[in-house]
């Protein structure tokens, strides 16, 4: 469990949203984005103990990876980590649009999309495993909506956009 003396400091802090809102698979990677936020004498001991103090655990992604994470969060990813690797397509047939993603990952994408809310001109989003059906809450400015969830993600390589 996390020690209130440990959760104050700003090492601790960091370390934490390294573990939040990254993908780490080693505790020598973990080492190196610390160095890389300016704490330079982060070893893997220091690591390791930090990573107990949180109550770390490794765990499978999507990517059938193991991967450090905290236990029992539900982290919703940023738009800033590599959504481009997960979203192959982006279209609208005039009424709905449609989100293709590699296996595994609608529903992270689905999670993302539905943060947008309704003043992107998201109402909702219905995900399977590798694609999510996204209902605009008005049809008249799908094409704004769908030009908002691609920029909101970040997504960059798209094949272009013909109507389904």
């Amino acid at each position: 469990m996390i020690a209130n003396a440990h959760s104050q400091t700003p090492l601790f802090a960091a370390f934490k949203q390294l573990i939040e809102q990254e993908c780490f698979a080693t505790q020598d990677q973990l080492a190196d984005a610390m160095s890389g936020l300016g704490y330079n004498n982060i070893t893997q001991t220091k690591v390791s103990r930090l990573l107990g103090k949180l109550g770390a655990i490794k765990a499978t992604n999507y990517n059938n990876t193991r991967v450090y994470k905290l236990p029992n969060t539900q982290v919703v990813p940023r738009a800033k980590q590599k959504i481009n690797s997960i979203v192959l397509d982006v279209q609208h047939n005039e009424m709905q649009i449609v989100i293709k993603t590699i296996a595994g990952g609608g529903i992270i994408i689905a999670k993302i999309v539905e943060s947008m809310g309704e003043s992107y001109g998201v109402l909702g989003c219905i995900p399977s495993d590798s694609t999510i059906l996204v209902i605009p809450s008005n049809i008249t400015k799908i094409e704004q909506t769908t030009q908002a969830i691609i920029h909101y993600l970040k997504v960059t390589t798209l094949t272009p956009a013909i109507p389904i």
